[in-house]
């Protein structure tokens, strides 16, 4: 379990009188003459966290849900989600899109001996430069497939309906071509677009967005954490990662469950950049 040494966190919710206590158990208070339900991790079924607040779900059935304005303030939900999500999986999980991955992700490990480390705040530069290359990335085989089937179908078109296929397919092949090329464009740019627009999505929704961060690369395992939580042991194994790729900005690893590992490159020294990267490399494919 990760995050186990973060002192436990105290939350009143005055709509259903219930106070919730987060630390080694979960546990809820109710009026003085109520007897505590006191909850083993284990016996959590679902943890969400929307827009709206945070809901969990145990093994008996009972659902508890924390609004947001129940937090006294970001750092509150920030420490509470460490906690909960350390002890969880990502099976139990329901979470909004985030700029860091979620703390069901790491693992608690020794204080690496060898490592990079900086701390840094994303801005708008770090993320769109690796969202619109993560998006290519797993986009650029379907943004091919939509300009050849556009391309097949303007041709076919084109011969069912003019004719003369031997005498005029000189004519309708360069008309298809420029046809899927100018879709695969279109829908090229319009990824881009989106890409871009997460930052600002990110901004909106996750309070962890303009929190300083401490990135680690080590040995055992990379992280991205607000510095507020972070106490020096916990990092995402390797074996947790699907694959990473580089832009002129920023390195970015995925790991298996689609959450995204942001790198800034600017946060480190450039003579060793390339030792990042190349360690990286050593450790997950590239794509």
């Amino acid at each position: 379990m990760a995050f186990e040494s973060l002192a436990g966190e105290r939350i009143y919710v005055s709509q259903s009188a219930q106070t919730f206590l987060i630390g080694d158990y979960f546990s809820v208070y109710g009026l003085e003459d109520e007897i505590p339900m006191i909850y083993e991790w284990d016996d959590i079924k679902s943890y969400s966290e929307l827009q709206n607040g945070v809901t969990i779900t145990v093994s008996d059935g009972t659902v508890y849900h924390i609004p947001r304005n129940a937090f006294s303030d970001n750092l509150q939900l920030i420490r509470f989600r460490a906690i909960a999500e350390g002890q969880l999986s990502s099976a139990n999980c329901r979470l909004t899109q985030r700029i860091l991955p979620p703390k069901y992700n790491y693992c608690s490990v020794d204080p690496p001996e060898q490592s990079f480390s900086a701390n840094c705040r994303y801005n708008e530069k770090d993320i769109n430069s690796g969202s619109v290359a993560n998006m290519h990335s797993r986009t650029g085989k379907y943004i091919v497939a939509i300009g050849l089937v556009i391309f097949a179908a303007v041709f076919l078109i084109l011969a069912y309906f003019r004719g003369k296929l031997v005498e005029n397919w000189f004519y309708y092949l360069p008309i298809s071509a420029f046809c899927g090329i100018a879709v695969a464009v279109a829908v090229y740019l319009i990824s881009s677009v989106i890409a871009r627009l997460r930052f600002a999505d990110y901004v909106k929704h996750d309070v962890s967005a303009l929190e300083d961060t401490v990135i680690v690369i080590a040995h055992a395992g990379f992280a991205a954490v607000e510095q507020s939580v972070y106490t020096g042991m916990e990092l995402i194994p390797w074996s947790s990662a699907d694959y990473f790729f580089e832009t002129k900005t920023t390195i970015v690893i995925t790991c298996k469950d689609k959450s995204v590992c942001w790198i800034p490159k600017r946060v480190f020294p450039k003579n060793v950049q390339n030792d990042i990267s190349s360690f990286i490399s050593s450790r997950v494919q590239a794509k």
